[in-house]
């Protein structure tokens, strides 16, 4: 190793001492820098397998992605700041004058980063009163969708139409979880003044129970025909409510319309369309 040095030291004329110096300082960074890739790359391996393996830690799938996620971006920011400390020790730069300036910095900073602590904090009670998870359909300020990503500082939803939704965990006020419990499908249908209301009920009825044999794998319960609700200008309107597992209900209110409107038009009961009844004064003075 002392050749080495030696014939850097005819090619570029700087000290062999010098040379071996810095070449050590080098050597020791990129150690730092494998070891903190090591680690982080063991440690996202370790979570993820004690979250599969032990049977004390197994839980639902989205709250095992959330907690993995967190755990993950906790575990590789720690290692970064361990490995930047060390990586100046290295060079030989004082660490101790800039962790207490930090430490003085950070205090200055905290009292105008009020609102990243709050996001901090609250993250940390929603993750563990359990509030929802990555995957969760929910309604968070006004906003419908998937959670997608639940960050110790943010939570992101994406809607309908794709757009990714970037809330503060501070801001969290009321959350409407639809991913929890069964869900609760509602059909509303009209019928006309002249139909018999009894008949029409009987075959909803009817309908509606089709429906519940036919489906058990979206339907938890029996379907209850509630009867007329309320008299509209031109319609006498009935309302069937059934339950059905979590986030079904939308597509069970589909489906079971068509087939309401398959046996209306098979017992010949008349759907309602607007009416107007024109009078004619033919008259003339």
């Amino acid at each position: 190793m002392e050749g080495f040095y030696e014939l850097l030291h005819s090619y570029t004329g700087i000290n062999a001492d010098t040379i071996s110096k810095y070449f050590s300082i080098f050597l020791k960074i990129v150690v730092i820098l494998i070891t903190a890739k090591l680690i982080i790359y063991v440690s996202n391996r370790v979570i993820v397998n004690i979250f599969k393996l032990s049977p004390k830690l197994r839980m639902e799938e989205r709250k095992t992605v959330t907690l993995t996620g967190i755990l993950r971006s906790v575990i590789k920011y720690t290692v970064y700041i361990i490995m930047v400390i060390s990586i100046l020790e290295a060079l030989e730069i004082p660490t101790q004058p800039l962790l207490a300036t930090a430490g003085l910095g950070g205090l200055a900073i905290g009292f105008g980063a009020q609102s990243l602590v709050k996001d901090v904090f609250t993250g940390f009670f929603i993750l563990f009163e359990d509030q929802y998870s990555v995957g969760d359909f929910v309604t968070i300020n006004g906003i419908t969708g998937t959670v997608e990503e639940l960050g110790l500082r943010v939570t992101k939803i994406r809607s309908f139409k794709g757009e990714i939704n970037i809330i503060p965990n501070g801001e969290v006020k009321i959350v409407t979880n639809l991913s929890r419990g069964n869900s609760v499908a509602v059909v509303e249908v009209g019928i006309s003044y002249e139909c018999d209301e009894e008949k029409a009920i009987m075959v909803l009825d009817e309908a509606a129970n089709k429906y519940y044999n036919n489906n058990p794998d979206k339907v938890v319960e029996k379907p209850e025909v509630q009867g007329i609700i309320s008299f509209g200008q031109s319609e006498v309107v009935i309302r069937t409510i059934i339950r059905t597992v979590p986030l079904m209900h939308w597509k069970v209110e589909r489906e079971i319309r068509k087939e309401i409107l398959e046996a209306f038009k098979a017992n010949d009961i008349e759907i309602p369309y607007p009416r107007r009844v024109i009078i004619e004064n033919k008259n003339h003075s």
